[in-house]
């Protein structure tokens, strides 16, 4: 463990906590599948749609190898020092089995989840990413006794900020200037959102067709 890193809670261990971490959690729509190596293969090209990542500083996998390496590391569920939960999921469309995106929750030992989250954009404006969204929130609520939860987001990312507002979260700070990538400089909004104040199990929004830009 590096040093300053805080201690993992005595709850993450033990096999019941393993198990715990691999369940498959469902939504109206959707399964939540923990990420594995397997799911390198159905995603390798889904990932590399450019459109993914305007707002962030990542770019698409290198290659689908070095994607199946990613996905094989994330599969532990735990940071190298074990100081955090990292917890990545596969949502998939129970109707016709393909996924739909993924979700990311960091879980730290103070009861901190950070949060990210993606729609493929043949899938944008279907409200995927908010109904998986709202799926793991209680469920890192019930499981994992997160007691609040964060997300940063580029400033220009307009439909990213709408969906966490309508999820809750309250923008707390403006980072001007948090990174520079892709030609320009990127100010960062951080939101926040008490675990007491979240409210759950809101029905899916009827389908419609994908408005451009939107996830």
């Amino acid at each position: 463990m590096t040093q300053g890193a805080a201690a993992p809670p005595a709850a993450w261990q033990g096999q019941a906590f393993d198990a715990t971490l691999e369940t498959v959690l469902h939504t109206q729509r959707l399964d939540l599948e923990p990420i594995n190596e397997a799911h390198a293969d159905e995603l390798w090209l889904p990932l590399a749609d450019p459109r993914l990542y305007a707002h962030v500083p990542q770019d698409p996998p290198e290659s689908l190898a070095a994607l199946r390496e990613r996905f094989a590391k994330l599969s532990a569920r735990r940071s190298p020092q074990g100081d955090q939960l990292w917890l990545n999921w596969v949502t998939r469309d129970r109707r016709d089995g393909r996924c739909r995106g993924r979700l990311q929750a960091t879980v730290t030992a103070d009861a901190l989840a950070w949060l990210a989250y993606e729609s493929f954009p043949e899938y944008w404006g279907q409200g995927f990413a908010s109904e998986g969204c709202r799926g793991m929130i209680a469920w890192l609520i019930d499981e994992l006794g997160v007691r609040q939860l964060a997300a940063e987001v580029d400033s220009l990312n307009a439909a990213s900020l709408r969906l966490l507002e309508r999820l809750g979260f309250q923008r707390t700070s403006l980072r001007e200037a948090a990174d520079h990538f892709k030609g320009r400089t990127s100010d960062e909004w951080t939101l926040r959102l008490d675990a007491a104040s979240f409210v759950r199990d809101r029905a899916a929004p009827p389908q419609r067709p994908a408005a451009t830009g939107q996830r």
